[in-house]
């Protein structure tokens, strides 16, 4: 059986906060323009990394990023 590669620190990632990174990003946009957009929004560093961590893939909105982390919680808000 082939083994599952590491995810991103999924525990280390509050829902909370990655709505709030999100908030006005432009989307597709890939795992580094993320990280990217969450720094300059004052992230956290395991948010950072974790947004840096996801497969090198143009992600389409916030509900699929937070699925890529592991958060199943229903749709994702990044507005006011």
């Amino acid at each position: 059986m082939a083994a599952t590669p590491p995810r991103p620190a999924l525990d280390l990632v509050d829902l909370s906060e990655l709505r709030r990174v999100l908030h006005g990003a432009a989307f597709p946009a890939r795992p580094a323009q993320l990280a990217a957009h969450a720094q300059a929004r004052r992230a956290g560093d395991a948010v950072v990394r974790a947004l840096a961590a996801l497969p090198d893939h143009p992600i389409v909105g916030p509900n699929q990023v937070c699925a890529a982390l592991g958060h199943h919680h229903g749709p994702v808000q990044t507005g006011p």
